[in-house]
This record gives structure tokens, C-alpha cells and sequence, in this order.
């Protein structure tokens, strides 16, 4: 499998070099069989603007401590991205594959799914009862479980706990949770246009304050998480949505602030569509993503369904 672009949208990558002062052809991957599954033709590095390998990407990732990958939900080709860092991160010792996609009151059950149950994908789906937890269809991420049997790794759960499932508290966890201090006020500020963007528009600013408070605090949860779950292996990777991994404002940005944080790299994962709107809204680094990620891997479509939803918003709440 090879995660190829189209020509006008490589021509349009070729020209975000431009935009960094380095003009370079997007690096190609080094399969052609069009068998390699670890094959995403379009990585940028965005610390230098200069486009680069997949490989050298999985290197980089190999020898860092805690990698972020953001993914656009339900993204197959971000999911194999996702595989392909776990196995890059393999080594004498499991490494841990940390989620966004499961309650931190499910860390028990997991814990002895790993111990008991020889990485069965399929009791994992029943482990942590994927069909309430409202993602996408389990088929999507049964890759990224099977590369974690593979690699024996341990899988920590991040997102808030379920109510009444045992285990720690959200005041428990967000006690222990690193904070965002003195710079809370400004981050929700930051936070707020994006949340009425994410929102077609159809809500007001102290909403979206409101949203911005809510998703802070599950940062501050997940980053905890994170920091309790690196002591199970030597090296951690952390798969969720895009918002959470940025380094400007959400996990990243809490655990580079603790003390002696480890060495981090942060991710990117961006559907051709997805790419394609924010290459059409104007020079990348006036929009600030080199500050908000470290590299951007551009492969697969967005979900069809996912242009109907803010018409659907608007139906209901009769914007």
C-alpha cells in the first residue's frame, strides 16, 4: 500500500518549501512495489519547512522518548501511521501505546487483557466496550491493537474516566494532572475561535470558553496519564486527535513544562482535503503550525459524511 498525493496537491506542497526559504520535491518513499504499508509519500518537517522521508521520520521517532501523532478520526491510512511508529519504537523492551480513544477507568481491565488474553484484538473491542465509547467502527484501529500484540506493548488508557466504573476520579486525576498556571486565561482565549470553527459557528464566545475550560482539563488528565504510563516502558507513543497533540497549548505543552520532560516529537496526520484547505488559507507559517507540530504526514480522504454534519448542526439548532 502506498499513500500517494495528487500532482496539483504535491505542486502545491512543493510550494510550502517556498514559504520556509527552501524550495525541495517532495521526498518519495523508498518502496515502489506498492506493498509497503509504512509508505506515505508526502512528510514535511516542519522545524525546517523542507520535506522529508517517511523513514527518516520512523527513525527520528525510534530514538525518542514520547512521540504525539494526531490523527483526523477514523482516518485508515492514519492508523497504519500510527502502526508504523509503534513498530519504529520496538525494541529489546515493549514500548507503550498510550490512547486517547479509552477511559482511564479501563486501565485495569486492559492490564489484564495484555496479561491474559495473548493481544486478542477482538477482546480488546469487548475489553473496553468500543462500541459505547461513540468512535469510529474498531475495524479502523484493529491494526494499530495487532502491531501492539506484536510488539508486546503496554497500552495505557488516557481519556477521562468512565462514571461509576471504578478506579480514580476525575477530581483524582486532575489533581495529580499537570497545570497550565498562570497561562490558563490566555490559552482559552486562544482556544476560543477554534472552538466556534469546530462548532460551524453556531455557538457564542463564552461557549466556547466553556469547551476550551472542558478540553484543557482532559489535556491535563491525558498528560497525567502519560506521565504515570512512561514508567512501563522505555519509550511512548500517544494516538489521539490532532487538537490534543499541539505543542502551543495542549499535551505536549503540559509535559514539556514539568520537570526533566522527556525528549518529545510531535506528529501530524492530515487527510489530502484536510491539507489541500489549509494550503488554499495562506502561507503555512503565518497560520503558526510550525508551532503547533514538529511534522506533518498527509494521506487518505476524510470521511464523506463528515461535510454533512454542520448542515445537520444547523438543522438542529436552527442556525
Amino acid at each position: 500500500m502506498r499513500f500517494a498525493l495528487p500532482i496539483a496537491l504535491l505542486a502545491k506542497t512543493i510550494a510550502l518549501a517556498a514559504t520556509f526559504g527552501v524550495l525541495t520535491a517532495p521526498a518519495q518513499a523508498q518502496s515502489e512495489g506498492g506493498t509497503d504499508a509504512c509508505a506515505f509519500d508526502t512528510v514535511i518537517d516542519l522545524r525546517t519547512g523542507v520535506p522529508t522521508t517517511a523513514q527518516r521520520l520512523f527513525g527520528e521517532a525510534g530514538n525518542t522518548q514520547l512521540v504525539f501523532l494526531g490523527e483526523r478520526h477514523g482516518t485508515p491510512e492514519h492508523v497504519a501511521l500510527a502502526s508504523c511508529i509503534l513498530a519504529a519504537k520496538t525494541g529489546s523492551r515493549p514500548p507503550v501505546l498510550a490512547l486517547e480513544h479509552v477511559p482511564a477507568s479501563a486501565q485495569s481491565d486492559l492490564d489484564d487483557w495484555r496479561r491474559n488474553s495473548a493481544f486478542d484484538t477482538d477482546l480488546f473491542a469487548d475489553t473496553v466496550d468500543w462500541e459505547s465509547l461513540g468512535w469510529p467502527d474498531f475495524n479502523i484501529y484493529r491494526p494499530l491493537i495487532e502491531t501492539a500484540g506484536t510488539s508486546r506493548a503496554h497500552v495505557v488508557a488516557t481519556d477521562l474516566p468512565q462514571p461509576g466504573s471504578g478506579g480514580p476520579s476525575f477530581d483524582a486525576l486532575l489533581e495529580v494532572a499537570p497545570a497550565y498556571g498562570l497561562q490558563t486565561a490566555e490559552i482559552v482565549e486562544a482556544w476560543i475561535p477554534d472552538m466556534i470553527a469546530g462548532h460551524c459557528g453556531l455557538i457564542d464566545e463564552e461557549a466556547a470558553a466553556r469547551m476550551a475550560l472542558a478540553q484543557m482539563e482532559r489535556d491535563r488528565i491525558m498528560a497525567g496519564r502519560l506521565i504515570a504510563g512512561r514508567g512501563r516502558g522505555p519509550s511512548t507513543l500517544y494516538f489521539g486527535g490532532k487538537g490534543h497533540v499541539r505543542m502551543d497549548r495542549a499535551i505536549p505543552y503540559l509535559i514539556g513544562r514539568t520537570d526533566r520532560p522527556p525528549s518529545m516529537l510531535t506528529v501530524a496526520a492530515y487527510t489530502v482535503d484536510e491539507w489541500e484547505s489549509l494550503l488554499e488559507a495562506g502561507p503555512i507559517r503565518e497560520q503558526g503550525l510550525n508551532a503547533q507540530y514538529d511534522i506533518v504526514v498527509v494521506a487518505g480522504e476524510s470521511n464523506p459524511t463528515d461535510e454533512f454534519l454542520c448542515e445537520q448542526m444547523r438543522a438542529i439548532m436552527g442556525g
